[in-house]
C-alpha cells in the first residue's frame, strides 16, 4: 500500500499507517493407508431385542464421536438360508448364509440411522466385510437407493470413496477373467490378477469356467490344451462346472479376446470420487473378504437400502448352468460424521501490548506487532510486559474472497470478552478453496487497525478440516497509533551548505515556533517519522506543501532552495529548486521501531500579502 502524508503543520503529529499482514495456515495431511478390512466404520452395539419393522437395530458412536440409532430392515430374499449379524468397533457386518442349488440368489436391506442431534453431517458407508478374514464375495449387481436427513440443508450424494486395486478370487473369478492364452492352442490358468473391484455395469454375461474342467489335455504347472470339435468350440467335461460363452472359441473363451461379443472394454472400474445415483447399479467381482477394500459413502443419508443379486453365469460349487449362485456373501454398513458447518472464531483485540497509553519511545515487543499476544484472553500474569486483551463491540462475517458477495453464517454467542464464533454452512463454501472474514465495527474507539480488515483462510482441499481458531483482528486507540511524525524547524541566512546541525551551519532545530524570521531569510526544516510499531511500514511517502500567501492564513510565499539533503529521496513529481509546491518524497519502508528523517531548506518569501 502507498501511505502519502499531508502537509506536516503543526510541531507534532501521528498517522495511522494501515498494514496487512499474511495469516500462515499449518495443515496436517495424515497419510492415508490402505488395509484389509474398509475402516472408521464406526462403533455399533446392538439391542437383545430389534426394534419393530427391523432384523437388527442398536446404537452407533462415529469415530469423530457423533452418535446416534440405526435399524436394518430386510427386504426381499432369494437362495439364502439365514443371516447372522457381527458388531463392533468397525460397523456392522451381515452374512448371509448359503442355501445351495437356487439361481439368482438376490437380498435387500435397508439401513436406517438416527442421529442424536443434527450438528453434524452423518455418512453412511458401505463395505464388503468389516470383520470377516475369511470367505469371499461373488460377481453381483449392487442396486442402491437412499434418502436425505431433512434435517441439514445438504443433498444425500453416494460417492465412491475407496477402490483400489484388488487381487481377484479364482474361485469366484474363474478363467473367463484369469485365464491367459499362450499360443494358437494352449492356455495357463489361475493367473494371479489384480485390479478394481467396484465397476460400471453392463448388459454383457459373465461366466465362470475354469479351464481344467474342459475337454482336453492338462499340460502341468497351470498349463492346458482344450480340444476344440470342427467348429472350434470348446466344451465342458462331464461332471465339470461352469457355464461356457455362445460360441466358445479359443478367441471367446476370455474375456480379455473376446469378439462374440466384444466384452473386452466391459465393466470398466469406478474411480474415486465416481459418484453413484440414487436408484442405479454398479457391479462388484469376486474378491476374498480379507483383500476387499472398497468403500461407498452416502453423505447425509438418512436411510439406504441395497439390493445384492448374484449375475455370474456358472459357479464353482455346483455343476451345471447355474445362474447367480452367490453362496455366502457378506455386506457391511457403518457410520462417520463430520460437522456440518465450518466453525471460524478468534478474537477482536487491543494491540497496545498491554499498554493503555505510550510515547514515543516504545520498549514493548507486544505493542503493534499484528498478534494477540494472550491467546487464550486469560488474566495478566506478573510479567513485563502485560498480555494484551480483547475488546468488544465489533462483528465478523464471512464473504467471498473474490466477489466480495456476503455468505450465509450463524453468530454463536460466547462468553469470553471480544471473541467472536461463526459458523458458516458446508453447502454455502462447496467448491471453494477459500473464505474471508471481515471485521467491522459501529464506532470510533478503537479506530487505527494493525492487521487487515480481510483475512482469507484457505480451506483444506479434502474437506476434512472444519474447524479455524485463532482468526484474529487487532485495533489500537487513536493515541497509540504506530507512527510519529515530528517535524521541526530551524532559521538560517541561506548561505548554509549542509542541513544536518553541524559545526559549520550552527543549526538549531525546534518545534517552537519560530519568531523575527525577516523576507528573504530561509527556514530548514527536518521532518522525523517514527515507526513505533513491531511491524514495517511499507511504501512509506512524505508530503509537505510549501506555505503560500493568501492560503490556510499564510502571509508569505515560499520556495525550496538549495542546500538539499539526500536529493534521491525526493520522487520526481517533487516541487523543483526555486519553485512552491508539494515537497514528496520517494516511497520507502520504515523498519520496526526505526526512524527516518527527512531535511529540506526553503526561502522565506520577500514581500507580504496583506493580512
Amino acid at each position: 500500500m502507498s501511505y502519502r502524508l499531508s502537509s506536516v503543520m503543526n510541531s507534532v503529529k501521528t498517522l495511522h499507517i494501515p498494514m496487512k499482514y499474511p495469516i500462515a495456515f499449518f495443515i496436517a495431511i495424515a497419510s492415508y493407508q490402505v488395509y484389509a478390512t474398509p475402516t472408521g466404520f464406526g462403533t455399533f452395539t446392538r439391542d437383545s431385542s430389534p426394534k419393530a419393522g427391523s432384523v437388527a437395530s442398536g446404537r452407533y458412536t462415529t469415530p469423530t464421536g457423533a452418535t446416534g440409532a440405526y435399524t436394518v430392515s430386510a427386504g426381499t430374499s432369494n437362495g439364502y438360508s439365514g443371516r447372522v449379524f457381527t458388531v463392533g468397533n468397525n460397523g456392522i457386518e451381515i452374512r448371509n448364509d448359503l442355501n445351495t442349488n437356487i439361481a439368482n440368489d438376490s437380498f435387500t436391506y435397508t439401513f436406517s440411522i438416527t442421529p442424536d442431534d443434527n450438528t453434524a453431517i452423518h455418512t453412511v458407508k458401505i463395505g464388503q466385510a468389516s470383520y470377516a478374514t475369511s470367505g469371499n464375495s461373488e460377481v453381483a449387481r449392487q442396486t442402491l437407493a437412499f434418502t436425505k436427513n431433512s434435517q441439514i440443508n445438504t443433498a444425500a450424494k453416494a460417492t465412491v470413496r475407496n477402490n483400489p486395486s484388488v487381487s481377484y478370487y479364482y474361485e469366484a473369478m474363474g478363467d473367463y477373467f484369469m485365464g491367459q492364452r499362450l499360443n494358437t492352442q494352449d492356455f495357463t490358468y489361475n493367473n494371479a490378477t489384480e485390479a478394481p473391484q467396484l465397476r460400471a455395469n453392463n448388459a454383457n454375461k459373465l461366466y465362470f469356467y475354469r479351464l481344467d474342467f474342459l475337454n482336453g489335455i492338462n499340460l502341468g504347472g497351470n498349463r492346458f490344451r482344450p480340444s476344440t470339435n470342427n467348429n472350434g468350440e470348446v466344451s465342458i467335461t462331464s461332471g465339470g462346472r461352469g457355464v461356457l460363452p455362445n460360441s466358445p472359441t479359443f478367441i471367446n473363451i476370455l474375456k480379455s479376446t473376446s469378439t462374440n461379443p466384444n466384452n473386452q472394454s466391459t465393466y470398466n472400474p469406478l474411480t474415486t470420487g465416481d459418484e453413484i445415483g440414487n436408484g442405479t447399479n454398479y457391479v462388484s467381482y469376486g474378491i476374498e473378504n480379507s483383500q476387499s477394500k472398497y468403500v461407498i459413502a452416502i453423505r447425509n443419508a438418512n436411510s439406504v437400502t441395497l439390493t445384492y443379486e448374484g449375475i455370474m453365469n456358472g459357479g464353482n460349487g455346483i455343476a451345471g448352468n447355474i445362474i447367480g449362485e452367490t453362496y455366502n456373501e457378506w455386506i457391511s454398513f457403518g457410520v462417520e460424521s463430520e460437522l456440518a458447518n465450518y466453525v471460524f472464531s478468534g478474537y477482536v483485540y487491543n494491540d497496545n501490548g498491554g499498554i493503555a497509553n505510550i510515547n514515543n519511545s516504545v520498549s514493548n515487543n507486544n505493542y503493534f506487532n499484528g498478534k494477540f499476544d494472550n491467546p487464550n484472553n486469560t488474566n495478566p500474569p506478573a510479567s513485563t510486559p502485560p498480555f494484551e486483551s480483547a475488546i468488544t463491540g465489533s462483528t465478523v462475517k464471512p464473504i467471498d474472497c473474490v466477489t466480495e458477495a456476503p455468505l450465509a453464517y450463524t453468530n454463536v454467542p460466547t462468553t469470553d470478552a471480544g471473541r467472536y464464533e461463526i459458523l458458516v454452512p458446508t453447502y454455502s463454501l462447496a467448491g471453494k478453496s477459500q473464505v474471508c472474514l471481515i471485521e467491522e465495527r459501529g464506532d470510533s474507539d478503537y479506530p487505527i487497525r494493525t492487521t487487515s480488515a480481510k483475512q482469507e483462510v484457505s480451506l483444506t482441499l479434502n474437506g476434512d478440516k472444519y474447524l479455524y481458531e485463532n482468526i484474529n483482528f487487532g485495533r489500537v486507540i487513536e493515541a497509540n497509533k504506530a507512527l510519529v511524525l515530528e517535524k521541526e524547524q530551524a532559521a538560517n541566512d541561506c548561505t548554509i551548505s549542509t542541513l544536518p546541525p553541524s559545526s559549520q551551519n550552527n543549526l538549531s532545530y525546534s518545534r517552537d515556533e519560530l519568531e523575527g524570521v525577516d523576507p528573504g531569510q530561509c527556514i530548514a526544516y527536518r521532518i522525523t517519522a517514527t515507526n513505533r510499531a513491531n511491524l514495517p511500514i511499507n511504501e512509506f511517502v512524505m508530503q509537505d506543501k510549501l506555505q503560500r500567501a493568501g492560503v490556510g492564513g499564510a502571509i508569505v510565499t515560499s520556495i525550496l532552495v538549495e542546500p538539499r539533503f539526500n536529493a534521491s529521496d525526493y520522487a520526481s513529481n517533487s516541487v523543483s529548486i526555486g519553485q512552491n509546491g508539494m515537497v514528496i518524497t520517494d516511497s520507502f519502508t520504515i523498519d520496526p521501531r526505526a526512524q527516518k528523517t527527512f531535511y529540506f531548506n526553503t526561502k522565506y518569501g520577500s514581500s507580504q500579502s496583506n493580512p
